[in-house]
């Protein structure tokens, strides 16, 4: 199969991007710059110069493709992330992108179309599990593009295709800068979780969230589902791994207005109790996590200083 993919040199794309090609499948990736190409090319795909907000370069780039896999973000450095116009370059994306990507889908007869969502969509609910099913969604001023997304992927959908959204739990994992730095405050005594020490975190090994993607590709049925762990931990036990990863007997935890300070009012979704479920993607497609809570991640990452 053709599969078109945007955000292929992400932190999602530079995974999936090799589970495909070795599967042997054709991968061409949106590129942007010289630079960009030369990484797409040592992946093994095929760079295509095109962008998300032209219209006519995306039909050039979605010609001929069976798949289109919309993976591109453009999330703020931490630092920035509590100025709400840090993000709008990435909430364009979810926008303006998603939908041109799904006209020039339409357009070209492509079959499926999968989008990576976020889980942090759902409502605070303590200890009740959530999923896509059940849950209703909550607007909130960082999260609107993404249903926005969403949106277009059911109209995809609408036109008997095949429209997938993964709603993703926060990511952790090798390579990850959100990993290095929770680690590197652990090292100094904190946990940098905020939230209730009760209240349970969504999470997703990057790895597991890759192969979720390509499973989502090949097996399953249109419609949304939640990729995480098979067991979210509460604050109080992510706090207790943490520690346990840095060889630490306990850490700090710094109280929950904190977040507020850091990441702006808009993040406080981030403190929310959503304890979701992956159980319909599992029985959808046959995907299991290989890391099935954070206890068991954080002790296979480096902790070398």
């Amino acid at each position: 199969m053709n599969v078109f993919v945007t955000g292929a040199t992400g932190a999602l794309g530079k995974l999936v991007v090799p589970m495909l090609l070795d599967t042997g499948h054709r991968v061409r990736a949106m590129s942007r710059n010289s630079a960009n190409q030369a990484r797409l090319r040592e992946m093994g795909a095929e760079p295509v110069r095109s962008n998300l907000f032209d219209k006519s370069s995306l039909r050039h780039a979605i010609e001929n493709s069976g798949a289109v896999l919309h993976l591109a973000t453009h999330i703020p450095d931490v630092r920035d992330a509590r100025r709400r116009e840090a993000w709008a370059e990435n909430d364009r994306i979810r926008d303006e992108g998603t939908r041109n990507l799904v006209d020039a889908a339409l357009e070209f007869g492509v079959s499926t179309f999968v989008y990576p969502g976020v889980v942090f969509v759902y409502p605070d609910a303590g200890d009740q599990w959530l999923d896509a099913e059940q849950a209703h969604a909550e607007r909130s001023p960082l999260l609107a593009s993404s249903l926005v997304a969403e949106s277009e992927v059911r109209r995809f959908a609408n036109e008997g295709k095949r429209g997938i959204v993964l709603r993703m739990g926060a990511f952790y994992g090798p390579g990850a800068a959100t990993t290095r730095d929770m680690l590197k405050s652990a090292r100094r005594g904190f946990a940098m979780v905020f939230g209730p020490r009760k209240a349970y975190m969504p999470l997703i090994w990057i790895p597991d969230a890759a192969l979720a993607v390509v499973d989502a590709l090949f097996k399953a049925p249109p419609g949304t589902y939640d990729i995480v762990d098979d067991e979210p931990l509460q604050r109080r036990h992510l706090a207790a791994a943490l520690a346990a990863a840095v060889g630490r007997r306990w850490l700090i935890r710094p109280p929950t207005f904190m977040l507020r300070l850091l990441a702006g009012k808009d993040a406080m979704f981030l403190a929310r109790s959503q304890r979701v479920s992956n159980r319909r993607f599992k029985d959808a497609t046959g995907w299991s996590p290989t890391v099935g809570d954070a206890r068991t991640g954080l002790k296979l990452l480096a902790i070398e200083p």
